[in-house]
């Protein structure tokens, strides 16, 4: 159940108790001001939450580009704001109103002493009828919970059911946590053929490949926006894996659909864009990655640049077919023929003017974005969660943009599937190493310079692993005792490796014995 469903399911219950109470006259006098304690806790509770920014609640306000431009989401949340504050004030003035000292008198314990006479708290007396503006602001918030729910069955009825039963969305996403891969059976690992059922050339240099999962299957292969399968090909010194991106979300019948642009010297990309046509077959893993927004309801910022725009072109669709947040992509490209998705981004932003800003930045006419440009192009947006997808000086350049714009660290996402030279010199040690796979306990030795995921499959174990490259995150673990240092990582924050986090694939032990954790 996601966090903020929950409470919004607990929230309109009680207000619906409340409303009974209220309705019902001086006969529920009594539980009318209790219900009212609760209300009034739970909206100052929800108030507290809005300068958290508490991942998975949606801002009250709509964002500051909508103040100028309104939209047919900023009615939804106008009418959420004005009924809270309709309801807060005459919380108070009821407060006010109440000799709360006899109400919470009949607590165990409570003196009617408490809160003293009602006149000696009547903050409301120079209002003169405060129990007539007490009804105003009761009865304009009836009236706007009223505007609200026919906003909801007129404009937004696939939320009602959920809402109700206070769980997210089919194919929304929920917050992203390290994948559990401890205990998971070998078949969560095991490869499985895909059929080609189409092959759409994108640009010269790119191409979607849409795979149809067999039926058996698509409870594995569901998929998160921004995810991506890791797919096998022959290789002259055995199979080789490469991770990319799913670009679209999973439709009804299992199928995913993967884009790949041509690396000048990639074995694997070459080799499907040369060989793979329709009706062929495919090995590939399940979908995994972390690369996946908190909440499709927050507004989004995607930053990519030439095929870096795969991942993001599946959370744009998911946000805006299934969310309600407000998206701006930015999607830097070397000239207009190597725009990736061309007419689909056309259509979108066609589809959903009010909800999505694209900005294309042509590299042949506007040179090279650095971080003060990619700033200026999100001047007029809120601080927002961000995904960046990209090269590496791009990456850079992006990050220091949204630095500048006061976006925090935690809130910027990073994916990268570019294999990279850089590796550290990182000192080794002979070890003995204990991991617990499948639920059970396994004692492997390591040698000096050996990266631990080879150590595993040495001892015959069966490891989550997909990039080998440190690129993916697949073979993310951490390190419960002991210590380990990895040659390359381009997926791990700096907070995740305090806390201890590593990937296998590029671990290289530091102490005579290490646990890891799964």
């Amino acid at each position: 159940m996601a966090a903020f469903n929950r409470f919004r399911l607990f929230h309109w219950l009680l207000a619906g108790f409340f409303l009974g109470a209220y309705l019902s006259g001086d006969d529920a006098e009594t539980l009318h001001i209790w219900l009212g304690y609760g209300l009034l806790v739970l909206l100052v509770w929800r108030l507290l939450i809005v300068p958290l920014r508490l991942r998975g609640f949606p801002q009250l306000l709509p964002p500051k580009g909508q103040l100028k431009t309104p939209s047919r989401l900023a009615v939804g949340k106008w009418l959420t704001a004005a009924a809270l504050g309709s309801f807060a004030m005459a919380s108070l003035i009821g407060l006010g109103m109440v000799d709360n000292g006899d109400v919470l008198a009949v607590l165990p314990g409570v003196g009617p002493d408490v809160f003293g006479a009602a006149s000696d708290i009547n903050f409301v007396g120079w209002m003169g009828d405060a129990e007539e503006v007490h009804e105003f602001f009761a009865n304009l918030g009836l009236w706007l919970i009223g505007l609200h729910v026919l906003y909801v069955l007129l404009f937004r009825r696939p939320l009602v059911w959920p809402m109700l039963r206070g769980v997210s969305r089919p194919g929304a996403a929920a917050e992203p946590a390290a994948p559990r891969l401890s205990g998971a059976p070998a078949a969560a690992q095991s490869l499985t053929r895909l059929r080609v059922v189409a092959r759409h050339e994108e640009t010269a240099d790119s191409c979607s490949l849409l795979l149809q999962v067999p039926q058996e299957q698509r409870s594995r292969f569901v998929a998160k926006p921004g995810q991506f399968l890791t797919v096998q090909v022959p290789g002259e010194e055995g199979p080789v894996r490469r991770c990319y991106s799913l670009s679209q979300l999973p439709d009804s019948e299992g199928v995913l659909r993967v884009t790949i642009k041509r690396a000048r010297a990639g074995k694997v990309s070459n080799w499907l864009l040369d060989n793979l046509k329709a009706g062929d077959w495919l090995e590939a893993l399940p979908p995994a990655g972390r690369f996946v927004p908190s909440s499709l309801d927050q507004d989004v910022l995607l930053l990519g640049a030439g095929s870096g725009i795969t991942p993001l072109r599946a959370i744009l669709q998911a946000v805006l077919q299934q969310g309600t947040g407000q998206v701006l992509l930015f999607y830097a490209c070397r000239d207009g023929d190597s725009v990736i998705f061309a007419d689909e981004l056309t259509r979108l932003a066609a589809a959903y003017p009010e909800r999505f800003t694209l900005c294309i930045w042509l590299d042949a006419q506007q040179g090279i974005p650095d971080s003060q440009a990619m700033a200026r192009q999100l001047a007029d947006w809120p601080v927002a969660e961000a995904f960046i997808c990209g090269p590496e000086a791009f990456m850079g350049n992006a990050k220091a943009a949204l630095r500048l714009r006061g976006v925090a660290e935690s809130a910027i996402h990073q994916e990268s599937f570019a294999l990279t030279s850089t590796r550290r010199d990182v000192p080794g040690t002979a070890s003995r190493l204990k991991v617990t796979l499948a639920g059970r306990q396994h004692s492997v030795p390591v040698a000096g310079q050996q990266v631990v995921l080879q150590a595993m499959e040495q001892a015959g174990l069966e490891p989550p692993q997909a990039c080998r490259a440190g690129v993916c995150g697949v073979c993310r673990c951490r390190v419960v005792t002991g210590q380990a240092s990895m040659l390359s990582n381009q997926v791990l924050s700096e907070e995740e490796q305090r806390q201890g986090w590593i990937l296998a694939c590029q671990a290289v032990v530091g102490s005579p014995f290490v646990e890891l954790q799964y």
